[in-house]
């Protein structure tokens, strides 16, 4: 089981991952993470990005997710959703370096990435994780309008997923791992994360899933609660008008 844990700054997705290892201890995570690659290299990075640090976080997580095969139990720190996420909204706001010939080929790679995953666990954005977080360091990004609208990123490919979760941009066709928005409240989070991997670290088989009828109305207010959270179908246009990329991913 290889799952990630994806977000912004300040949406408790590290401390999520520390209570999922100590709750999963059949999980481990890797010790190296993209932030000590930002450390070792003096990289530039969130709303001061620079292709190069894109890039180079890119490329860290595909050689990471490619070093645990598919029987392998670990939990990651972000993945290469997370890095798109970021380049798009660099080329979004037309940063230097950020061509559409470079997003798509980072595009192209990340979506065969998703082939190491199993699940993905999106932690939306949350103003009380932000408040509550202890800066030790100056890794966190404090810009709330920039967090918020890389949160809208993460969102839209959510949607895109749930519209087309077979084939489209940013997922390869029968080979994508389930994406899974959790609620703000850690223990609730962990306790979805139950109904759908068990304590040997697997995912449940039918009779135990989440859809059983003892769990129906807990799926129905979840789902009510994501869909009132945001709704982003018109960030998901702008995603195709920006870039152009149908199903096979041409560059014109």
């Amino acid at each position: 089981m290889r799952i990630a844990f994806s977000g912004t700054a300040h949406s408790g997705k590290s401390t999520l991952l520390k209570s999922f290892l100590y709750t999963w201890k059949n999980f481990v995570t890797p010790n190296k993470t993209y932030r000590d690659l930002l450390k070792e290299e003096s990289l530039t990075h969130s709303s001061k990005t620079t292709s190069k640090t894109q890039e180079r976080i890119l490329d860290f997580m595909l050689d990471q997710l490619q070093t645990y095969d598919k029987d392998s139990k670990v939990a990651y720190d972000r993945c290469p959703l997370d890095n798109i996420a970021y380049t798009m909204w660099c080329h979004d706001k037309n940063k230097k370096g950020f061509s559409k010939a470079f997003v798509t080929k980072q595009i192209q790679l990340m979506r065969e990435s998703m082939r190491f995953l199993d699940i993905i666990f999106l932690c939306r954005y949350n103003e009380q994780a932000g408040q509550n977080t202890n800066n030790e360091n100056n890794l966190r990004e404090k810009d709330t309008s920039f967090i918020k609208e890389v949160d809208n990123i993460l969102y839209s490919f959510y949607k895109q997923y749930m519209s087309n979760p077979g084939a489209n941009i940013f997922f390869p066709k029968d080979d994508t791992p389930c994406i899974i928005v959790l609620p703000d409240d850690q223990q609730r989070r962990i306790d979805l994360i139950a109904e759908y991997i068990n304590s040997d670290g697997e995912l449940f088989g039918e009779e135990e899933s989440i859809l059983n009828p003892e769990n129906i109305n807990e799926l129905e207010r979840l789902v009510k609660e994501q869909q009132g959270a945001l709704a982003r179908e018109e960030t998901e246009k702008e995603l195709h008008k920006k870039f152009g990329l149908g199903n096979h991913d041409q560059i014109k």
